[in-house]
């Protein structure tokens, strides 16, 4: 499924982005390291295992995450030194935006049919 790929592309995006810029690129210091890892990764971690076995709960609150992600994103590209990560993180929140949406309707839309077709 289409939708399914574009919601691990965007959350394995930002996972991997986040973790990239705070640890190699922009090397934050080492006293707030663990306090910006925990606050910005932290909340990637609780639908890891959902989203992986395709779960549509997961898929439907992570909507939410996603937004998080997305105003994250404008904040970091609200600076002209933290521009580049900002579209990054806008970028790929947007991508899990879309593909968590559409895996949660087309999954209900799926769950709906085979519904009917039980009945029949």
């Amino acid at each position: 499924m289409l939708s399914r790929w574009l919601t691990l592309t965007g959350y394995f995006g930002l996972m991997i982005g986040l973790f990239a810029w705070h640890l190699l690129i922009n090397k934050t210091e080492a006293h707030l390291i663990s306090i910006i890892i925990l606050t910005q990764l932290g909340p990637l971690m609780f639908p890891l295992r959902g989203l992986l076995h395709g779960k549509t709960y997961t898929h439907a609150w992570s909507i939410y995450l996603a937004i998080f992600y997305f105003i994250i994103g404008i904040w970091y590209a609200g600076a002209d030194e933290t521009l580049m990560i900002g579209l990054y993180v806008t970028a790929f929140s947007l991508l899990f935006f879309v593909g968590t949406v559409l895996y949660t309707r087309l999954s209900a839309r799926k769950q709906k049919e085979d519904a009917v077709d039980l009945e029949k």
